[in-house]
């Protein structure tokens, strides 16, 4: 599998030369991680298709999702997100797991999870999974059911519009976590936008329209203005196209 340098260009690469050894934890605030988030939209900018993603992304993206997740210290999505895909252990290929222990990462990311009304989907196969770090930041009250995963509850911060920042800044100081990947859900990565807290956006861009209703890639909270990007690189492969922001 290869990937078409586009801009810059280049010759084409394969994904694991691409998407490893990003070394995102060097550009790490003092206060929180540094935050990249991974999307892939249809070309008319939804980012499901039928209620879920695999209809948008092909073998590529695939690739990249599972690559990305390799290259940071913990993983954060939505309770919405984490129902609809049923997430399970974060890392589950072996060879993924080498090139984390290879780059000084842990075998696992730290699942994060985040939930103002402690409505938590304990039913999915992550918390199943004994390989499963999950860190959970919901009201003091929230009841941990017995599961298979490593748990530990934090009380959600009471900061105001603040509230992310607050949860970023835990993960920082609490757990060691430099660096961090948002998969989604869009509401919960325009809360992030709202708050400043999104360094990089990874966005596949699939050749299929889609229609309907279905979600953009944002959704919720109005930003006060534009948020800039400032585009780091451009991929194609089977007319996907594979682009990387940062914030401008």
């Amino acid at each position: 599998m290869l990937f078409q340098r586009a801009i810059p260009p280049g010759p084409a690469e394969s994904p694991d030369s691409i998407y490893t050894g990003l070394n995102l934890a060097a550009r790490a605030p003092a206060d929180r991680p540094y935050v990249v988030c991974n999307f892939v939209s249809s070309a008319d900018g939804k980012a499901t298709a039928q209620g879920r993603t695999a209809l948008l992304g092909g073998d590529g993206d695939r690739a990249m999702f599972h690559l990305l997740r390799t290259q940071v210290d913990a993983i954060v999505a939505g309770t919405g997100t984490l129902r609809a895909e049923r997430y399970g252990a974060l890392v589950r290929d072996e060879r993924l797991t080498q090139i984390r222990t290879r780059e000084g990462r842990a075998a696992q990311p730290l699942a994060v999870v985040i939930s103002r009304s402690g409505q938590v989907p304990f039913d999915i196969p992550l918390f199943a999974d004994d390989r499963s770090r999950v860190a959970i930041y919901a009201p003091a009250d929230t009841v941990l059911p017995e599961s298979a995963a490593q748990v530990e509850l934090h009380e959600l911060p009471d900061e105001g519009d603040r509230e992310l920042a607050g949860v970023l800044r835990s993960l920082r100081h609490e757990h060691d976590v430099r660096s961090m990947l948002c998969e989604g859900g869009p509401q919960l990565f325009t809360a992030m936008l709202a708050e400043d807290l999104v360094d990089e956006l990874f966005l596949t861009l699939a050749p299929v329209l889609v229609g309907g209703h279905e979600l953009g890639i944002t959704a919720g909270t109005e930003l006060g203005a534009p948020a800039p990007l400032r585009l780091v690189w451009a991929l194609e492969r089977d007319g996907h196209l594979f682009l990387r922001y940062e914030r401008g």
